[in-house]
C-alpha cells in the first residue's frame, strides 16, 4: 500500500503535468474517444468489464491488439480478510468490430492473459524515487516473485506463472445519432465462461453488461463518455459475494497534434464488486490514463501509455499499454 496525503499528492503532480499538455498543443488530427483498456485489477478482471465502445457506423470492419503490463504490490489486513497481491500480468486483447446491418455493430473480444513475477518492480523503484514517491511496501518485498493471495470471502492462492485465455465477450451496439459532430450508441454485451476459475482469468459464470456511449466532436478536440452496468451470473471466486451488480463510468478527452498526433487522458471508475468487502482492492475503483495516439496512414493507428490508480490502492499501480488497429474505412 502507498500513503495517502503528500505522496499522493506528489504522485498526481507529473500526471497532471502530462494532462496539462492536452491543453496548449495545437492540432487539427481526428482520433478515437477512447483507449482500448481496462481495469487489469488480477483479484476481479475475471469478471466482465466490457472495453470501451467508441467507433462509428463508417468505420467498417475493425481489428484490434492491444498488450497490457500491469505491475502491482497491494498488502491490506482486516479483522476478516487479507490480500497480497504482489506481480506482474500482460494482457492482450484482441478485438474484431464490424457493421451487422443499418445502425447496428457487434465485436467480439479474446483476452490471453500471462502472470509471472515480471521484470518491472526495479524500474517502478526508480520511478518512485525519481519523483520523490512513497515506495510503500516495496522494499520489504522481494522483487520479480508472484503471489496472489486473499482470505476472507473466498480464497485465491497463486504463486506460479501461468498462461490462459480470459472470458471471451461479445457486443452489440445500436447507433441512435451518428454524425461527424456527435455520436450516441447503446451497448449491450455478453462474456462466456471461457476463462479459468483458478488463474483468476474467469468467474465461471456467464456475465452481462449494458452501456451507453456519447462523443462530441470538434476539429482539435474529442470529448466521450459511457456509462454502464454488469452483472454477473455467478461467482466461483468470492463465494458468491461478487455476484451482484456494479456500474461502471468512463470519460475521456483527445487533443489533436496536427494531422498523426493526438494526445489524450482518460478516467476509468467502477463500483465495488465483491459485497461486504472491507479490502479497498475489491471496492470502488479509479484509474487514470494518460497517452497518445499515432497515425500510420488512413487505416493503420498506434496508441500507447500508461495508466495509475487515481484512487489510491484501488485499481492496479502501473499499467504501460501499447496497441494497433486497423479499420477498413479511412477514418
Amino acid at each position: 500500500m502507498r500513503s495517502s496525503g503528500v505522496g499522493v499528492r506528489r504522485a498526481a503532480a507529473p500526471l497532471a503535468g502530462l494532462a496539462g499538455l492536452l491543453l496548449i498543443v495545437p492540432g487539427m488530427a481526428c482520433a478515437d474517444e477512447f483507449f482500448p483498456v481496462r481495469d487489469e485489477n488480477p483479484l476481479i478482471r475475471g469478471f466482465y468489464l466490457p472495453l470501451p465502445s467508441d467507433s462509428r457506423l463508417t468505420d467498417g470492419q475493425s481489428l484490434s491488439a492491444t498488450l497490457s503490463l500491469t505491475n502491482t504490490l497491494n498488502v491490506e489486513n482486516r479483522p476478516h480478510e487479507s490480500v497480497l497481491v504482489d506481480g506482474e500480468s500482460d494482457v492482450l486483447h484482441l478485438t474484431y468490430e464490424n457493421n451487422l446491418w443499418q445502425s447496428w455493430r457487434y465485436r467480439f473480444t479474446v483476452p490471453i492473459i500471462h502472470d509471472s513475477g515480471g521484470f518491472l518492480d526495479s524500474a517502478i523503484d526508480r520511478w518512485h524515487r525519481w519523483f520523490g514517491l512513497s515506495p510503500g511496501n516495496r522494499p520489504f518485498y522481494p522483487k520479480n516473485e508472484i503471489v496472489y493471495s486473499y482470505s476472507g470471502r473466498g480464497s485465491v492462492d497463486i504463486t506460479q506463472s501461468q498462461t490462459g485465455i480470459g472470458d471471451i465477450s461479445g457486443d452489440i451496439g445500436w447507433y441512435a445519432i451518428d454524425d461527424a459532430h456527435r455520436t450516441v450508441s447503446f451497448w449491450g454485451g455478453l462474456a462466456a465462461p471461457t476463462g479459468s476459475v483458478s488463474k483468476l482469468t474467469g468467474d465461471g459464470a456467464w456475465d452481462g453488461a449494458v452501456w451507453a456511449h456519447g462523443a462530441l466532436r470538434w476539429p482539435k478536440w474529442q470529448l466521450a463518455a459511457e456509462l454502464g452496468l454488469a452483472q454477473p451470473f455467478g461467482d466461483e471466486i468470492f463465494a458468491g459475494h461478487a455476484h451482484e451488480t456494479s456500474v461502471f463510468a468512463r470519460f475521456a478527452a483527445t487533443r489533436a497534434i496536427g494531422s498523426l498526433w493526438s494526445l489524450r487522458a482518460q478516467l476509468d471508475g467502477q463500483s465495488g464488486r465483491v459485497a461486504d468487502s472491507d479490502i479497498r482492492l475489491l471496492g470502488p475503483s479509479l484509474e487514470l490514463t494518460i497517452g497518445a495516439v499515432r497515425r500510420l496512414g488512413d487505416r493503420w493507428r498506434l496508441e500507447f501509455g500508461f495508466a495509475e490508480d487515481a484512487a489510491v490502492n484501488t485499481a492496479p499501480d502501473i499499467t504501460f499499454f501499447l496497441g494497433v488497429r486497423r479499420q477498413s474505412s479511412a477514418k
